[in-house]
């Protein structure tokens, strides 16, 4: 995915650093190189804030797995498009996310 200039693209999750160090390298080697970084949210506290802890996982070992979700924030960090899915086979296509970093950047995707 290209995105537009000036957006970055950060993943959040519970997984430790060195779980998702592995999981990068591993797609990697199978021919999807993830290229944006993998924040470790240890604690849960990014999914806390947003509200979106699955809490089919609560007081189990994965407490703190958030519900799939895709979000488009501005620099002044408002929400501009928000996609929260009960399972992690629903997401929003790549033309519908380029198209709404656009948007907010005031700039058609092309």
């Amino acid at each position: 995915m290209k995105l537009p200039k000036d957006t970055e693209l950060w993943a959040v999750s519970i997984e430790p650093s060195k779980t998702s160090a592995s999981f990068k390298k591993q797609n990697g080697l199978l021919g999807s190189p993830i290229s944006f970084p993998l924040l470790w949210d240890k604690d849960h506290k990014i999914i806390d804030a947003f509200g979106i802890s699955d809490p089919r996982y609560n007081g189990k070992k994965y407490e703190g797995i958030p519900y799939a979700s895709t979000y488009v924030i501005s620099k002044n960090r408002k929400v501009s498009f928000a996609h929260i899915s009960l399972t992690y086979s629903k997401r929003p296509s790549t033309k519908k996310i380029l198209s709404e970093l656009s948007a907010l950047i005031g700039k058609p995707h092309q």
